[in-house]
């Protein structure tokens, strides 16, 4: 009998355990996807689907990212000194044919004959780290760049402030990027981004008090 107790205390207390760590992840996702809500308006995500899952493939979408990334930004420069994500929706919105066109030239040149689609929608966006800088879970409009049948994994970053990283090799954000970030959020929301990645220790033991409970 004495057993048994010991028994049900503790699947009672491991039981109100794991409900109490499902309550705090999930309001963790709650404030994400507040704080998302709040900084959405002021972003603008960049969103590549490849072709398919393989190696050629997937190195494609990296190369016809980096090839877009780089004429958007030329383009954007070269008309004016200083740009908002207005700026930049209209462009992509004027020049979204002509950039389909430069992209699959460009994907000709590399030996793939794919069409590339260019839309603006709002999408869901996983939790994503940029170096130091945390997005939070939510929806986002993005620009989404859709390769043939856009069936790949995909590869997203920030175009709006200028966050996209063109050299895969960099892996924090420029200062000037964080500049502008902090200019156009609140200093409450800037700060949220840049908190300091969760590192969370749980040692359950569960094996040795499950070993001393039923020995």
């Amino acid at each position: 009998m004495k057993h048994y107790q010991y028994q049900h205390k503790f699947f009672l207390s491991l039981g109100c355990f794991l409900a109490a760590g499902l309550l705090m992840l999930a309001q963790i996702r709650l404030e994400q996807y507040q704080l998302a809500r709040e900084i959405a308006p002021e972003i603008l995500r960049f969103h590549v689907m490849a072709n398919s899952n393989s190696q050629a493939d997937q190195r494609l979408k990296l190369q016809v990212k980096s090839y877009l990334l780089e004429q958007i930004y030329t383009d954007l420069e070269q008309q004016k000194e200083a740009w908002t994500k207005e700026d930049l929706t209209c462009y992509l919105t004027n020049n979204q044919k002509s950039l389909e066109e430069k992209a699959e030239a460009f994907i000709r040149s590399q030996g793939k004959d794919y069409p590339v689609s260019l839309t603006l929608a709002s999408c869901e966006f996983p939790e994503k780290y940029y170096g130091d800088l945390r997005l939070p879970a939510g929806t986002y409009q993005a620009a989404n760049v859709t390769i043939g049948a856009g069936r790949g994994h995909n590869w997203w970053c920030v175009l709006y402030p200028k966050i996209c990283i063109t050299k895969d090799a960099l892996t924090t954000v420029p200062e000037s990027s964080l500049q502008e970030l902090q200019q156009i959020l609140s200093q409450e929301n800037y700060q949220a981004l840049l908190s300091e990645r969760p590192v969370i220790h749980i040692d359950f033991r569960i094996r040795e008090i499950l070993s001393s409970l039923l020995s």
